[in-house]
């Protein structure tokens, strides 16, 4: 009833909303690595070597991390980053392959270089080589320009992962439907969402959770009604 009462009220009140700009976001793939960074000395970042899955990210015996870094783009506050990062495990048949250690994160850095805020996906099992894992990320404060540092920060040299392709949008805080916007048709979608019990669309799902607390709830509706009002 009271998501019901909240769904009439704002459909009442927010009838529309100015679309607002977002920024560009680098891509990665075996077609295009344009000012990108990988710091391990004895592979280059070309296309042989992403399609022969040579671009991985683990920790070596001596310590040193193999990281992937974007270029720098704009990036606002209240923008979330998308990621659906392709991640190829040619060691998962290995019996030293241990899942819990491809734990892939995504670290947004300042122009100072600093994290200021990141996500980790960890798989409880794989069962396949190729695996989609999806990312996503706020941006926590006002910075003019980011970058997005990928790591495997728990992987040995079996148990490493190879990015194939990096593909990544930016939306703003609480557009569940990425129209631009965030308005009564994101609390709708919200609301859907807990009618029917969840969807199948783990994306969908991820902007759903707006307050990112593992469930799409009452309290997400009220994330995206303050972000309307405020």
């Amino acid at each position: 009833m009271i998501i019901v009462m909240k769904k009439c009220v704002l459909v009442f009140l927010f009838g529309w909303m100015a679309a607002m700009a977002v920024a560009q976001v680098p891509q990665f793939s075996s077609r295009n690595f344009e000012g990108w960074i990988y710091n391990n000395p004895f592979y280059l970042l070309n296309q042989g070597n992403i399609l022969g899955n040579k671009i991985v990210l683990y920790k070596t015996s001596t310590g040193q991390d193999f990281l992937l870094t974007s270029p720098q783009f704009d990036c606002k506050k209240g923008q979330t980053l998308e990621m659906d990062v392709t991640w190829i495990l040619d060691q998962w048949k290995s019996e030293q392959f241990v899942a819990s250690k491809v734990a892939l994160t995504a670290a947004l850095l300042d122009e100072a270089g600093t994290a200021v805020d990141s996500v980790t996906f960890t798989p409880t099992s794989v069962t396949k080589s190729i695996n989609h894992v999806l990312l996503s990320i706020r941006v926590p404060r006002v910075i003019n320009g980011a970058r997005l540092r990928f790591a495997s920060w728990r992987a040995d040299v079996n148990s490493c992962g190879a990015v194939r392709q990096i593909d990544m949008v930016s939306s703003m805080y609480g557009d569940v439907n990425l129209d631009n916007e965030v308005s009564v048709a994101d609390v709708n979608a919200i609301i859907d969402i807990i009618l029917a019990a969840g969807t199948s669309d783990d994306a969908i799902m991820q902007r759903a959770d707006v307050n990112r607390d593992g469930e799409v709830s009452l309290a997400d509706i009220n994330e995206v009604i303050d972000v309307i009002v405020g």
